[in-house]
């Protein structure tokens, strides 16, 4: 379902995508129908030349060959039709969901990344898994099912002896396909955590390479390495073992069938055709046993993408904050945090949210902006809408980029400097080695925990969203400076919508207006 709605929201056409599933059904069809008449008519014809001989010649070759060569057109025809609709689609889904995500990530919808690494994995892997959910599992499971009863259905027309031993596959592969499902699943879920653990660890080696040098020497750098990898290296093997042994599998099935087939008193050009159909069907079942863990590895990138629903929600709400009994929890299973909210906000309205510690502030500012979701009730949110955390994320960059990107609107310099000096950074910054310019983050300069902070409330200034939210905007900051901090920010978005929570009541005696969580 949430496949659908994200196409859905992406527009996508569905046409193509349709056409391409109806392509791929007569492509197959035609396929195994070739396969099947070619081996009659062969045969056929071999008995007719035979008989001719013997002047018993009465075979018309006009009809099946003119047959034959429609099927192999249909074949050829459907199938470079469906992998250009199929392709085309899949690289239109490409570029906006990738768009999709990175806004997702810029402007904090869904779950936010814990560090650049994760960004970067779900803008470029988990999308990818999802824009090939298509090509890697719709497609090769109706193929799969088409073969898997091709065989049985042409028995029952040509041959209704041959129906039990033509279905052996069909069941085999049918109740492989029920008994394997939950363990590919799993299989999926480990390789996937695997994987960005593999990654992680990699990361991590890479980051100590010269501690690590002095400590170890070659052979054991690799083995370290190599360790890394290890169980993922393990899990992969285990999937290849498995798909051998299920290929192992349908082939004792299809060798039964063939030799059950071949001993049935069945006239020569049906049996060949049963017989040469049956082995094109064997191809085609493998990729429909092997769904389970494809589908899987699908809802797990989606699960990882941001929420399509908060991306609706946020583009159909308007200028105002509107909150209905609303519940939330940090997580789903977790107890329900405070007593249901209800409020509405609108521009020029600044709210300072307070509460004992514990009592969820920072869940419900993550509720209201979409990072979780509600427990119950409703939040109609502004279209435009930033939210500064405790713990700020910011793109590791140059620090211009890391500030603008993926801002409505790209700001002139007079406006980047005015943000920075709003936050008394534009002093800090011109003493950087490229001022704006200078590489923020991982093996650049990094700022301070305050000053961070302030970075991200300059990147909110920039964004100039109609509701901003900003969690202890002021910790860590000496009480004179936060207290201009938030006099300015204040000041700043006097016409939009303002929610705060800080601990520090001198920081934000600006905003008359306290909301008070409860129990």
């Amino acid at each position: 379902m949430k496949f659908r709605a994200l196409l859905k929201h992406l527009n996508v056409s569905m046409t193509p995508l349709v056409l391409a599933i109806l392509l791929t059904v007569i492509m197959t069809l035609s396929s195994l129908g070739l396969l099947a008449l070619s081996g009659w008519f062969l045969s056929a014809a071999s008995i007719a030349g035979l008989a001719a001989l013997s002047g018993a010649f009465g075979f018309n070759i006009l009809q099946p060959s003119s047959m034959i060569r429609g099927l192999a057109v249909s074949r050829t025809l459907s199938r470079y039709v469906e992998r250009l609709l199929s392709h085309d689609a899949t690289l239109r889904v490409v570029v906006k969901l990738r768009r999709f995500v990175f806004d997702g990530l810029i402007h904090g919808i869904g779950t936010k990344p814990s560090n650049d690494q994760e960004a970067l994995d779900r803008l470029v892997q988990d999308a990818s898994v999802v824009e090939g959910a298509l090509l890697r599992t719709l497609l090769p499971l109706i193929g799969s099912l088409i073969a898997a009863f091709f065989v049985p259905i042409l028995a029952a027309i040509i041959a209704p002896e041959a129906i039990i031993p033509a279905a052996i596959p069909a069941c085999v592969f049918v109740v492989t396909l029920l008994t394997r499902k939950r363990g590919y699943r799993d299989l999926a879920e480990a390789i996937d955590r695997e994987s960005r653990r593999a990654r992680n660890r990699a990361i991590a080696l890479a980051d100590g390479r010269y501690e690590l040098q002095l400590a170890f020497d070659d052979q054991d750098l690799t083995r370290l390495t190599t360790d890394a990898y290890q169980p993922l290296a393990d899990l992969r093997l285990n999937k290849v073992s498995r798909e051998l042994t299920d290929k192992i599998l349908m082939g004792i099935a299809h060798a039964i069938s063939l030799v059950w087939i071949a001993t049935l008193p069945i006239e020569l050009p049906i049996l060949v055709a049963l017989l040469v159909s049956s082995l094109g069907v064997s191809e085609l079942l493998i990729p429909g046993i092997l769904i389970a863990f494809e589908s899987r590895r699908v809802e797990l990138s989606l699960a990882r993408l941001p929420s399509t629903e908060s991306v609706l929600r946020e583009q159909a709400s308007h200028d105002r904050l509107v909150v209905q009994d609303l519940t939330f929890a940090p997580t789903p299973e977790a107890d329900v945090l405070a007593l249901p909210l209800t409020l509405s906000l609108g521009p020029g309205e600044h709210l300072r949210l307070s509460g004992a510690s514990g009592i969820g502030k920072t869940t419900c500012l993550k509720t209201l902006v979409g990072l979780l979701p509600a427990r119950s009730g409703s939040v109609l949110r502004p279209a435009s809408t930033g939210l500064v955390e405790q713990t700020p994320w910011l793109p590791t960059d140059v620090l211009w980029r890391s500030l603008t990107l993926g801002l409505p609107t790209q700001p002139t310099e007079n406006e980047f400097w005015r943000a920075l000096k709003l936050v008394e950074l534009d002093s800090w910054v011109n003493n950087l080695p490229n001022q704006e310019r200078t590489w923020i983050g991982a093996d650049g300069v990094m700022p301070s925990g305050g000053q961070w902070r302030r970075l991200a409330i300059a990147r909110l200034v920039l964004q100039q969203p109609i509701l901003a939210l900003l969690d202890e905007p002021t910790e860590g900051l000496e009480e004179s400076l936060a207290i201009r901090l938030m006099e300015r920010l204040v000041d700043e978005f006097k016409d939009r919508i303002l929610i705060v929570v800080s601990h520090r009541d001198e920081a934000i005696r600006f905003i008359p207006h306290e909301l008070t969580l409860d129990t």
